[in-house]
């Protein structure tokens, strides 16, 4: 029984077997990559669920921004802080 090779006409063992390692290797390319993809889609709906869980929307806000900055200073500068805006001026700094 002969064994039959799906080789185009002409071409030598070699480049036979070359194709076949270069096929194999972009296969192998390509599984890492729809792997790689598939990685990175879980984690980012593992995100978007622990964001909704925390009741946020979007992962562009500062969450640890304190919103309100004149209640920040005075809490935690206090009269220092007076002390310091007793000397500017409404232009800036003198």
């Amino acid at each position: 029984m002969k064994t039959i090779k799906s080789q185009v006409p002409g071409m030598s063992d070699q480049a036979y077997t070359e194709r076949g390692n270069l096929i194999r290797r972009i296969v192998a390319q390509k599984k890492a990559e729809a792997a790689a993809l598939l990685q990175e889609a879980k984690e980012e709906k593992a995100l978007q669920r622990q964001m909704a869980k925390e009741g946020f929307s979007s992962d562009t806000d500062n969450i640890n921004a304190y919103t309100d900055g004149e209640k920040y200073l005075a809490e935690h500068y206090g009269s220092r802080l007076a002390d310091q805006t007793h000397y500017e001026s409404s232009e800036g700094w003198n």
